[in-house]
């Protein structure tokens, strides 16, 4: 990912290893990184029927501050947050046989939502890297051009938010993980590469630290 890459190493990002708690699946790591709780093994069991989360959270929070909420990608945030977003377009996760198609979903809206000025937060949720994982493994010859991928649309979203700053306040452009992969592919237990997700933030408001 070299763009992203690059964003790194010009300092205008911090950058972590996030832990993620187990069980390391879709639904209870979102409700992980917006409540700032850790999930329980219960949520293993509904994650295929995502009831609405009820508990204080980020989406919420900005919600009520006024902001206007814009989604694309995996579903579990629709069913998770039903009435918190202006605009948004869910995209099932169970055909992991689909490594395009999903995240082909997501992106359609990019050159679109970008270009507008209604809204404050912007949220993508991308499924074809974990299919990949889930169909032919994490040394996949499919992985290098997926991440490849991503960091293009990475590039897009940063150099747009970019040339709107003149304007108004620096942007802030978080890239993460919910999960991560293990050897074999697969994630829901607590291996190192299940538990161990990246974690960037990227400003312009970062350049002028020492």
């Amino acid at each position: 990912m070299p763009y992203t890459t690059q964003a790194v190493e010009k300092g205008t990002s911090y950058s972590f290893i996030a832990e993620a708690k187990p069980p390391t699946v879709t639904m209870p790591r979102i409700k992980a990184l917006m409540t700032g709780s850790i999930p329980g093994f219960i949520d293993v069991v509904v994650n295929l029927n995502s009831p609405a989360l009820l508990d204080d959270n980020l989406i919420w929070q900005a919600k009520v501050a006024g902001k206007r909420i814009i989604f694309y990608g995996d579903d579990t945030w629709v069913k998770l947050f039903p009435k918190h977003f202006v605009e948004y377009d869910g995209t099932t996760s169970f055909f992991v046989s689909d490594f395009t198609e999903v995240d082909d979903n997501v992106t359609r809206h990019l050159d679109r939502v970008l270009k507008r000025e209604d809204w404050d937060l912007l949220i993508l949720h991308y499924l074809g890297l974990d299919h990949i994982g889930h169909m032919t493994g994490p040394h996949s010859p499919l992985v290098g051009p997926k991440l490849r991928e991503m960091d293009n649309i990475l590039k897009k979203i940063h150099i747009s938010l970019l040339s709107k700053e003149e304007a108004s306040l620096p942007n802030l452009l978080v890239v993460c993980g919910d999960h991560g992969m293990s050897e074999t592919g697969s994630h829901g237990g607590s291996s190192e590469g299940e538990v161990h997700t990246p974690l960037l933030f990227i400003s312009s408001a970062f350049e002028k630290r020492s």
